[in-house]
């Protein structure tokens, strides 16, 4: 009975270390399975980099990592030619700086050469004013003649000329003397070419029948023409050579010229006086 027991016990221990090694064996087969579908996880894993990104991550990496590389050279080309633009239009701005200078300065210029002008011409009238106003009969009238030519020009010159004999004559016949006075000047208009002055003046004059000098107050219309840098005068609008009486500078009377046939011109007679009614 004993027997059978102690059996009976060793076969329950055979048997649970069948069934141990079965589970052992299970579990073993259980781990291997485990291990081999792990394995490819693993070197998945294994792919990855140290930062925790797969391949696919990686590669999207580079290309923006590249693109950003491209974007900072462009950033960098950029970066070299802003110098070079902003010199291109520091160049344009100082062009564009000088042009406004030299135009300012021509135009400053041209306002000075005008100012200038507008002060010669009226300097140029009132030394005409006072040359063709100042003659005596007895005192080198030639030269009077010749500095008067001197400054005249175009059609004013041309009839001076063309009068110069005919007025020796009359200032020598009447003995004319003549100065003038407090000579004044104003521009009226005209540029850098030709200019129109007012002149006014005050002349004194004496001839052979008013030895007391007479004073009269002269206005006359200068119109000058720059000629070589100098201003003469081109017309002369003036009771001296046209106008009333003689037109003779002094008011000297006119030369009588004889008449065809030898007949010489006659004093007007005074009507004779008539009876009254009731003589």
């Amino acid at each position: 009975m004993a027997t059978d027991d102690a059996d009976t016990s060793k076969d329950a221990e055979n048997t649970d270390s069948v069934e141990l090694k079965k589970d052992t064996s299970a579990a073993a087969a259980v781990q291997s399975d485990a291990a081999k579908t792990d394995a490819p996880q693993a070197d998945k894993d294994a792919g990855k980099d140290t930062a925790g990104k797969d391949p696919a991550d990686k590669a999207e990496d580079a290309a923006a990592g590249k693109a950003g590389g491209g974007a900072t050279a462009v950033g960098e080309r950029r970066s070299s030619s802003l110098p070079l633009i902003a010199a291109f239009v520091a160049g344009v701005l100082l062009v564009g700086a000088i042009t406004a200078v030299v135009a300012f300065y021509l135009m400053a210029d041209r306002r000075g050469a005008e100012l200038s002008a507008v002060d010669d011409a009226t300097r140029a009238a009132c030394d005409f004013g006072r040359t063709v106003s100042e003659y005596d009969y007895a005192n080198n009238l030639e030269g009077y003649f010749t500095k008067v030519k001197d400054n005249a020009t175009g059609e004013f010159r041309q009839e001076f000329e063309d009068a110069s004999q005919a007025l020796t004559d009359a200032m020598v016949q009447a003995q004319v003397k003549s100065w003038v006075d407090d000579v004044q000047c104003g521009f009226q208009n005209g540029d850098t070419e030709q200019a129109k002055v007012l002149v006014t003046l005050t002349q004194f004059r004496t001839n052979f029948s008013q030895q007391t000098p007479d004073r009269q107050y002269v206005v006359v219309i200068a119109d000058l023409q720059n000629e070589d840098g100098r201003w003469k005068v081109a017309k002369l609008d003036s009771p001296m050579l046209k106008g009333t009486g003689t037109g003779l500078p002094g008011g000297a009377p006119a030369p009588v010229e004889p008449q065809p046939g030898g007949e010489q011109p006659t004093e007007p007679q005074e009507p004779a006086e008539q009876p009254q009614p009731g003589n």
